[in-house]
């Protein structure tokens, strides 16, 4: 079901969190937003910020999930590793070593609840809330796998892997 553009405008996105720029010096910036929806369910809303002019995927991003409805951290880091393993070819021990490391770090969430991911190419993925860091898990295989969620071709969410790209504007 296509969403709309009454439920696709896009808000103004807050800020990045003091303790993200803090760590991760840069002129952050918002490169693409997008509405993640499952059935007819609408998740979360997504935004990548990059440090730079332009998106690359060996450069620092930050994904920042904005949440709409309420999801346990359990919630999360199945559906991570499910669609890590189906994607980047992730082996079952592999995967649930990074289940257990994502539900670790992530706390449930709830409407209006936010995320984000810190994407550092070639060392790991750091997180954090509005309130600070939460955890990280320094990976270079993880960072590859995780992102891929997202910004992979074979996402489940193509259209909002279009927007959060600059693929696909409005």
């Amino acid at each position: 079901m296509p969403v709309t553009n009454a439920f696709d405008d896009a808000p103004k996105i807050a800020p990045l969190p003091t303790a993200l720029t803090e760590r991760f010096a840069g002129d952050w910036h918002v490169h693409g937003q997008g509405l993640f929806t499952w059935s007819v369910f609408r998740v979360y809303r997504a935004a990548l910020h990059i440090a730079g002019e332009c998106f690359a995927a060996d450069q620092i991003y930050a994904l920042d999930l904005n949440y709409l409805r309420n999801v346990t951290a359990e919630q999360i880091a199945q559906t991570s590793v499910d669609e890590m393993q189906r994607i980047a070819d992730v082996d079952a021990q592999t995967a649930e070593r990074w289940g257990e490391l994502l539900v670790g770090i992530l706390p449930d969430v709830k409407l209006g609840d936010r995320l984000i991911g810190v994407f550092e190419p070639g060392v790991g993925v750091a997180f954090f809330n509005r309130d600070g860091v939460l955890g990280e898990i320094r990976d270079p295989a993880f960072v590859i796998a995780f992102a891929a969620v997202w910004l992979d071709e074979q996402t489940r969410a193509p259209a909002l892997r279009a927007k959060l790209l600059g693929l696909e504007q409005g």
